[in-house]
């Protein structure tokens, strides 16, 4: 018993001092920053890439035919804006993600060529969210691309 607490002990008094030397080790954030590491800021005269990326919300459509309910429909969609316009374009998020919606529920329900087999066509949905961006933010846009990063199916 008397032995048991000894080796108890000894083993939380290695874990304690192993603790107390890993945190006195840690170097502080600002001495980081003294010693050249840490957050270095960027070189102004670097030059920038050439597009930014917008993450929009992801979009959950149901898909409704004549038999009802089918399936559920979700989606990721990502837009590829120049370099310095995300802000702008930032600020249509909102009637994007309206203008996709819409489209997007009457289109997947009635057929429109976006489903083949019971089965999404990306290719079909990627073009109808361009149309749909070109027609929300006007001819002179900045957006480059409209990007799926995801698009899942679930039937009900």
């Amino acid at each position: 018993m008397l032995r048991g607490i000894a080796i108890l002990s000894v083993f939380i008094l290695v874990l304690g001092v192993g603790g107390f030397s890993r945190n006195a080790l840690v170097l502080s954030p600002a001495a980081y920053a003294e010693e050249g590491g840490g957050d270095k800021s960027a070189d102004p005269n670097a030059p920038h890439p050439e597009f930014e990326y917008i993450q929009l919300d992801p979009l959950t459509l149901p898909v409704i035919t004549t038999k009802g309910l089918t399936q559920q429909v979700s989606l990721k969609v990502q837009l590829e804006v120049e370099w310095g316009k995300k802000d702008e374009i930032e600020a249509f998020e909102p009637r994007l993600i309206d203008a996709y919606l819409q489209d997007l529920y009457g289109a997947l329900g009635a057929g429109h060529g976006l489903m083949k087999d019971n089965v999404v066509d990306i290719v079909q949905v990627k073009q109808r969210l361009t149309s749909v961006t070109d027609k929300v933010l006007g001819p002179d846009h900045k957006v480059h691309e409209v990007l799926l990063q995801v698009l899942q199916q679930r039937p009900l």
